[in-house]
């Protein structure tokens, strides 16, 4: 189990104000702290794919909002780890990387000892060298890049949505024929997969909740203090935020919950579709 959250927005220097208002979502801490035994960060930064991992039990919450508010970068991706699968190293930590392409994931392949083989059928050899550590995660990343492989997508920096969404429908397809719908039908699934330009995101059990910005009227972190008092508004600014295993937002905050067995699918202009998660 674990924490998730995505990002994408068009002002790579406002990531502090875009994500100020939802700041509070992005701590995990609480109760379930207690449990987590990884955290990290991925994201884009002057054209190079960067990662930021802390494969140990965090001795205090993890702060996203902190972590990534100085960061100049159009696509996040966050994730805190309470493993099932594979030990608390560096290599079993999420997000996973290949090339332009990052991954992390939020609950558990079902029967995964019994159905790796089965899934590694379907990852080409070069692929299957790339895999790193023993989570179940890291495997079906791995599947789903296999899929853009055959679709001669993988290193095509103008990807499309769909052929995006169809890696990650038939990954998720392989996990059921795999294991068996029944097994399927009751994993649940969220994930982020990314190449910084097109980012899918699902929902397959707990509760995965989406805010959309289109503006930003008197930012908090930009207005000027008394005497002034002056207010800063950010016409331009556009961002999609999705999280993952957290509790309900506030309306203020105007996300919207995901519903069940769905694929969000987020292209690089950050227009949003839901589609069904199975073809």
């Amino acid at each position: 189990m674990s924490r998730l959250f995505a990002y994408m927005g068009n002002d790579q220097d406002r990531v502090k104000c875009a994500l100020h208002p939802a700041h509070k979502l992005l701590v995990a801490d609480g109760a379930a702290q207690s449990s987590f035994d990884a955290w990290g960060l991925g994201f884009y930064q002057g054209g190079e794919v960067l990662l930021q991992r802390r494969p140990k039990p965090p001795t205090e919450p993890v702060d996203f909002y902190a972590l990534v508010k100085d960061l100049r970068t159009d696509a996040i991706i966050g994730h805190v780890r309470q493993g099932t699968v594979g030990q608390p190293k560096n290599e079993n930590t999420h997000p996973f990387r290949f090339r332009s392409w990052l991954f992390a994931h939020h609950g558990t392949v079902p029967s995964f000892d019994a159905v790796r083989d089965e899934l590694l059928s379907a990852v080409p050899d070069f692929l299957r060298r790339n895999i790193r550590g023993q989570t179940d995660s890291e495997h079906l990343f791995h599947v789903m890049l296999a899929f853009l492989h055959d679709a001669g997508r993988l290193d095509d920096p103008n990807v499309s949505t769909a052929h995006v969404a169809a890696a990650v429908r038939g990954a998720l397809a392989l996990v059921e024929k795999a294991a068996g719908k029944s097994a399927a039908d009751a994993m649940e699934c969220a994930l982020a997969l990314t190449n910084g330009r097109v980012l899918a995101v699902t929902r397959h059990g707990g509760p995965v909740y989406l805010q959309e910005r289109t503006s930003m009227h008197d930012c908090a972190v930009c207005r000027e203090p008394p005497p002034r008092d002056k207010r800063m508004d950010h016409d331009h600014l556009r961002s999609v935020l999705v999280v993952a295993d957290v509790a309900p937002p506030t309306p203020d905050l105007k996300f919207v919950e995901v519903p069940d067995r769905t694929l969000l699918v987020i292209s690089h202009d950050l227009k949003v579709e839901q589609l069904p998660l199975a073809a």
